[in-house]
């Protein structure tokens, strides 16, 4: 049953709840922009670590485990892929039309969920051509 969630569907609630509490009925996202932790690197430059930075890093990482799920041909890595396509349009229609979404921070999110949608099937067409060759050379 775990195998057909796709992941970045936990980043987009991630995004959403936090959003849709601080923003109220109209507003922004301000709560990518806050501050987390500010580190002084030997070169001088102060980095200054974001929650949306964070939620890109968390989203990287979901995105990965994505792709890497992505090798297998089973009948739940399809519907993980068509669940995946769903988390894409999801977050394409809430980048255009939300309020609180137009942000470079979910621009980014929006298109690793493409990233994973597209990856997903040319990953899994890969896999399965492949299986396909051998078991063909076996016969």
């Amino acid at each position: 049953m775990f195998q057909i969630f796709p992941l970045l569907a936990l980043s987009l609630v991630a995004y959403l709840v936090p959003t849709l509490l601080e923003r109220g009925a109209l507003g922004s996202a301000d709560w990518i922009g806050r501050s987390v932790a500010s580190l002084s690197l030997t070169s001088g430059d102060v980095w200054k670590l974001t929650f949306g930075d964070l939620f890109i890093v968390f989203s990287l990482v979901l995105l990965f485990l994505e792709l890497l799920r992505a090798t297998q041909t089973d009948r739940a890595a399809l519907l993980n892929h068509i669940f995946s396509v769903v988390v894409f349009v999801a977050a394409l229609l809430l980048f255009v039309l939300a309020p609180g979404f137009g942000n470079s921070t979910f621009f980014i999110f929006t298109t690793m969920t493409l990233i994973d949608f597209l990856a997903g099937f040319v990953v899994t067409t890969v896999s399965a051509r492949r299986d396909l060759a051998v078991s063909d050379s076996f016969q």
